[in-house]
């Protein structure tokens, strides 16, 4: 797990999860995908198993250790809503979140549709930053199913060729 991240808009990456598939054109240039690869060929284990969607239970608690407040990405090599992550894995991503109440976690997703499904079963406390990406206006609903969590703190991310290029509103 990353506990510096390159990323302007965060601190720290924390990937209780790791893969993804396509949902969008907003996917074409996934850096997530390119750095899973090369993680792979380094031999890493979180990617034994490349890009395919897995849930990483060792990883779960990390954020409850680190004691320093700090910023922190979560899923940056995922989508945390992702249909192959298992509901149950999700509320407990989300139960160490609302644990780490020193922390700021920023949630991004492409996958607002199972967002706005889960969000009744979510514990939105303050600290947990929830963001949707939109990469044209034909995705624009996923602002809508935003606004419809009960998430403190929302955010769109119009989505470029990648995170680094990304940049959050508060709606």
């Amino acid at each position: 797990m990353a506990t510096n991240s390159t990323i302007e808009w965060t601190q720290s990456a924390w990937n209780p999860g790791t893969g993804c598939t396509k949902v969008s054109p907003g996917c074409r240039h996934c850096y997530a995908e390119r750095m899973a690869k090369r993680l792979q060929a380094m031999g890493q284990p979180n990617y034994a198993r490349g890009f395919r969607v897995t849930a990483h239970e060792h990883a779960l608690e990390l954020p409850l250790r680190w004691k320093k407040p700090r910023t922190i990405f979560v899923n940056s090599m995922s989508d945390l809503f992702h249909e192959a992550l298992p509901e149950d894995f999700i509320l407990r991503v989300f139960d160490v979140m609302r644990r780490a109440h020193w922390h700021r976690f920023q949630v991004l997703t492409k996958r607002s549709d199972r967002l706005l499904a889960l969000s009744p079963r979510l514990p939105w406390v303050p600290h947990i930053w929830m963001g949707v990406s939109v990469e044209a206006e034909e995705y624009a609903f996923r602002i809508d199913h935003l606004r419809e969590t009960g998430a403190s703190t929302r955010s769109k991310f119009p989505s470029t060729m990648s995170a680094q290029h990304e940049w959050m509103v508060t709606i």
